[in-house]
């Protein structure tokens, strides 16, 4: 590659955040004041998650407890999840800088690996049409298009890079007694957000999309993804 990605990786408001995967083995998150940006509901399954708040205040979700978590000159707190455990977290106030640092157990690259690639399809959504298989559409559907190979591709990157998105969310909509039938709902959440996963790969597969794309990542996590079989490894386990 001739240009190599940048460490420090940048997106606009509401959204707003930075990127920093200049130090291995970790990735920094800093949010301005008001930005939207939230890590969205998810679990791993290879992977124990660590949140450690470095400055500001968030709002977890780990499972269906909620925390505020801030950290102060003399602590910075850092938070455990534990593989399958539901979680989300984003700023806790509106006003302030935040910045959290994420790392995992094992540190095996995949977290860099996953903003990398995550932001480079985002950032580079205007072109992705054009470098698939449906370039050949009419101009007049290329936005719609565009906005589904970006979703396509984003689960593509889900499936390799362990990040399983809640997308029914439905035992936050049950709101009776039994301890029983959360867990139902729960399972009902893991087989379709798997299945999505599974599906969305395979359609991915068929036009051409990557989860680990020499375009956004450095050639060094590049190489090393690929040398080691990253894409075998890294890949969700179907059982």
């Amino acid at each position: 590659m001739s240009n190599e990605p940048p460490f420090v990786v940048s997106r606009p408001l509401p959204n707003a955040v930075i990127y920093d995967l200049s130090q291995p083995g970790q990735v920094q998150i800093t949010l301005q004041s008001s930005s939207q940006w939230s890590s969205g509901l998810h679990w791993h399954e290879d992977h124990v998650e660590f949140l450690k708040v470095m400055k500001g205040s968030i709002n977890v979700r780990l499972g269906q407890a909620h925390h505020t978590i801030t950290a102060t000159r003399d602590h910075q707190p850092e938070i455990r999840v534990d593989r399958y455990i539901w979680h989300e977290w984003k700023r806790a106030q509106e006003d302030g800088e935040v910045i959290v640092i994420e790392r995992t157990d094992p540190d095996d690259g995949q977290k860099a690996l996953f903003f990398w690639n995550l932001n480079g399809v985002i950032l580079d959504a205007p072109n992705i049409l054009q470098r698939s298989t449906l370039a050949f559409l009419p101009s007049i559907t290329h936005r719609m298009f565009t906005n589904l190979l970006v979703t396509i591709n984003l689960w593509v990157i889900f499936y390799h890079l362990d990040n399983v998105p809640v997308v029914l969310n439905l035992p936050s909509l049950y709101h009776g007694d039994s301890a029983d039938f959360p867990v139902v709902l729960t399972r009902i959440d893991w087989i379709f957000s798997r299945g999505l996963l599974i599906l969305a790969n395979y359609v991915g597969k068929v036009l051409g999309l990557e989860a680990v794309n020499d375009r956004y990542t450095p050639a060094a996590a590049y190489e090393q993804w690929h040398n080691t079989e990253g894409q075998e490894r890294g890949k969700l386990r179907l059982a």
